[in-house]
């Protein structure tokens, strides 16, 4: 077990440190939004990829996987939003709201996604499952991060497109982490979320 944490953490440290491009994601003192142009600095992990769809005049990012989260899931934070340093050091101790904003193209049959958040090496939020619809939707889930998360430089967002790996695309129009104000509860965080 012990090395399969460090082969993930290496894994994640290499993708990170390719150089993205595109706008640069928002980023105030309680959120960073990736969205638009931002979305090309998505970094996908193992077993997974995107690309940046243009067409529709709105960027969206159209993820896909080819390998399940089962096989590559714990070697892979999916296709990632890289949090940068200034926000990761917002975060330790603190309750957040991640979100983000998917759908299902129409040739696509996935009606599940995982979104997580990853502190690397600090007690990650482990992938949870997100409903997808053939609508654009915001879902997402609250994770106190552990006053103890390293700052590391090696925080994300992490979607995992298709669960089962069999190249079904998702599509990405935000993803959003939002630091709850001081005394928000986790009902209260969840409750804020949309549907």
């Amino acid at each position: 077990m012990p090395g399969a944490a460090l082969l993930a953490a290496g894994l994640v440290a290499l993708a990170m440190a390719l150089e993205p491009s595109g706008e640069d994601p928002v980023v105030t003192e309680t959120e960073f939004i990736m969205a638009g142009p931002a979305l090309a600095q998505l970094v996908p992990g193992p077993g997974t990829g995107f690309q940046l769809l243009t067409a529709s005049g709105t960027p969206v990012a159209r993820l896909t996987a080819t390998a399940s989260l089962e096989v590559a899931g714990r070697l892979s934070a999916g296709v990632a939003g890289v949090i940068p340093p200034e926000f990761e050091a917002r975060v330790p101790g603190r309750l957040l709201r991640v979100a983000a904003t998917l759908s299902a193209p129409p040739e696509s049959t996935i009606t599940e996604a995982r979104l997580a958040y990853f502190t690397t090496g600090g007690g990650d939020s482990g992938w949870r499952d997100v409903p997808v619809t053939a609508d654009f939707r915001t879902v997402g889930f609250c994770y106190l991060v552990s006053p103890d998360a390293p700052l590391n430089e090696m925080e994300s967002i992490g979607v995992w497109p298709d669960i089962e790996g069999g190249g079904r695309a998702l599509l990405v129009r935000e993803l959003r982490v939002t630091i709850q104000a001081d005394g928000v509860t986790q009902d209260q965080c969840q409750a804020s979320l949309p549907g």
